[in-house]
């Protein structure tokens, strides 16, 4: 069983140098980790992609010291803890690998034979996939039970969340291990089941289609629907969760969404969840009964909705003087 601190995640490799892989690999090296990014693709130019890597990684971390995001004296640190790999050379030093190769499973599956025998033993061994479950490339990798999927969303250098999909073998030290990793590299982990597109890809191929919908059936265009989106549930949804706010406008306010989305369109993709059916014969409903998703035991509607409102204000303000006058 692997220790639980985090004294050997010092290296870090990244097999891809593409766009998510690069992202990945500036991320670690802000973090203070030494990084191997490594192109295993045969090339007429072998030094090409991680050369135009370096690049863009160097033109990132200048965007993000000229935002604040971070300060100036971290950009060249950063770019020197990279190092170009064309080959598993090294790889022994690294407690964390990541494989940012394209959605392939027989690609991801045969980098990982590759990997046998040059890891450590200790070594964490992740996917980036954003669709594909551990369990078709769990096996492929020497010791299955330090595998697991860690999908972080495009831009990685900027989105905060990062998924944690474990296998039925991943043990839970290597769960904790990377979580704690992640969290030390400034990302949100989050866990989730081994499920096909795990939380977010799962709800954006939806949200992405039902868009495409709404262009082809005329309602409008894709410049509107943008800008509803930003201005609606990008704004809403920076600052409160989905289930924060189907509590927040009532259980019941879905529920009846729900029931005539599905009567008007003839569509079951709208069908009441069977777990909203049963909050309604419970009547919990948000906090106007005291619970929905969530407990508000103690909790006065007033309380919660102040709150939330001044999150929403926070945001509105942060969004006008980003705009100025």
């Amino acid at each position: 069983m692997p220790h639980d601190g985090l004294s050997m995640i010092e290296a870090v490799a990244v097999i891809g140098p593409g766009r998510m892989g690069r992202q990945i690999a500036l991320t670690c090296a802000l973090g203070g980790c030494r990084v191997l990014l490594v192109d295993l693709k045969p090339r007429a130019d072998a030094r090409a992609a991680l050369a135009d890597a370096r690049r863009e990684i160097a033109r990132d971390l200048r965007l993000m010291a000229e935002e604040d995001v971070i300060k100036s004296a971290e950009v060249a640190p950063a770019i020197e803890r990279i190092e170009d790999r064309t080959d598993l050379a090294g790889l022994e030093v690294c407690g964390f690998v990541q494989e940012a190769l394209p959605e392939s499973v027989d690609l991801k599956r045969e980098t990982f034979a590759r990997l046998a025998g040059r890891l450590a033993a200790e070594a964490i061994v992740a996917s980036t996939s954003s669709t594909i479950s551990p369990k078709y490339l769990a096996d492929a990798v020497a010791g299955p039970e330090r595998f697991l999927v860690v999908h972080w969303l495009n831009p990685a250098h900027v989105i905060p969340l990062v998924e944690v999909v474990a296998g039925e073998a991943t043990w839970p030290a290597i769960i904790e291990r990377t979580v704690e990793f992640l969290t030390q590299l400034g990302k949100t982990p989050v866990r989730c089941a081994d499920s096909p597109g795990f939380i977010i890809p799962r709800l954006q191929t939806l949200l992405m289609n039902e868009a495409v919908r709404l262009v082809e059936e005329g309602v409008a265009t894709p410049e509107e629907v943008d800008r509803a989106i930003r201005a609606g549930l990008g704004f809403r949804y920076a600052g409160v969760g989905v289930f924060e706010f189907i509590d927040w406008g009532g259980v019941d306010i879905l529920y009846r969404a729900s029931a005539f989305m599905t009567q008007a369109t003839g569509d079951e993709r709208y069908r009441t969840p069977r777990l909203v059916a049963e909050k309604m014969e419970r009547n919990e409903l948000g906090p106007k009964t005291g619970r929905g998703f969530f407990d508000y035991a103690g909790e006065t509607r007033e309380r919660f909705e102040t709150a939330k409102v001044r999150q929403l204000l926070r945001r509105l303000k942060r969004e006008r003087e980003d705009s100025g006058p």
